[in-house]
């Protein structure tokens, strides 16, 4: 079951940490969910973060998506999350960087 989105955010890949005998895609698969590493302006760390796509897709560099996130250390983002606060995702060296959208106050505990 997907949880209530904490945020929204644009992906905007670019694989420059990956050479070129590593996978330059990212794949949302049947489930539309990932979970990878992040590390955010404002929080010192790589953390996971749970992402869901509204559709299933294969995206190369230079392609975007929207997709809806969620943290599992809500204490240390909550007072971070707000439009505009950028972000990279990681595996093994950074792929794409994103920026939130909006901050979904019903996503976070005791705070709605």
């Amino acid at each position: 079951m997907k949880p209530t989105p904490q945020f929204t955010a644009e992906l905007r890949f670019h694989f420059r940490e990956h050479g070129p005998d590593r996978w330059q895609t990212f794949k949302f698969g049947p489930d539309l969910h990932r979970r990878v590493p992040m590390q955010m302006d404002g929080v010192e760390g790589l953390h996971t973060v749970g992402m869901w796509v509204s559709e299933e897709g294969t995206f190369k560099a230079g392609e975007t998506a929207v997709v809806e996130c969620v943290v599992i250390w809500p204490e240390a983002f909550s007072p971070i999350v707000k439009p505009g606060v950028g972000f990279q995702l990681w595996d093994g060296g950074f792929f794409a960087y994103g920026i939130v959208l909006e901050r979904i106050n019903e996503g976070w505990p005791n705070e709605a």
